[in-house]
């Protein structure tokens, strides 16, 4: 599998609370090519409000994660989006465990990109999945 790096460029966000989905747009880091992943609403509030640099004074459910790993002495290496299916992404949190090796975990693409966000580690996609999205969207 051919990773290629993206970074989050863009959150749209809706006012219509729980129910709705947001929009986030990946874009290739030093690159042209992005696109949509449509996200929940607790995913793109979470990505927000990190973004402006708000904290919680108590761990929200992302937060709860990395205390969980902390405690397993491991660390979140960086996330992938790694299939399509029917429309539905789906993503992987590679990390590193105490013992010195590599688990992917499987995850949802929102998740993942804001625990990546959150830790400031890198975003890849699967180049496979990209040119799919691409020529669907041409």
């Amino acid at each position: 599998m051919h990773l290629i790096e993206f970074e989050l460029r863009e959150i749209q966000m809706k006012e219509e609370g729980l129910g709705s989905r947001q929009i986030i747009v990946l874009g290739e880091k030093d690159g042209e090519r992005e696109f949509p992943i449509i996200i929940g609403f607790a995913e793109a509030l979470a990505l927000d409000l990190d973004l402006h640099g708000y904290v919680y004074p108590r761990p929200m459910t992302h937060d709860l994660i990395f205390n969980v790993m902390e405690g397993l002495k491991a660390e979140l290496k960086h996330v992938v989006v790694d299939d399509l299916r029917d429309g539905t992404f789906f993503g992987k949190l590679v990390v590193r465990t105490a013992d010195d090796t590599e688990e992917w975990i499987d995850s949802r693409p929102s998740d993942a990109i804001v625990l990546a966000t959150k830790k400031k580690v890198p975003i890849y996609v699967n180049e496979q999945i990209l040119e799919r999205i691409l020529n669907e969207n041409e």
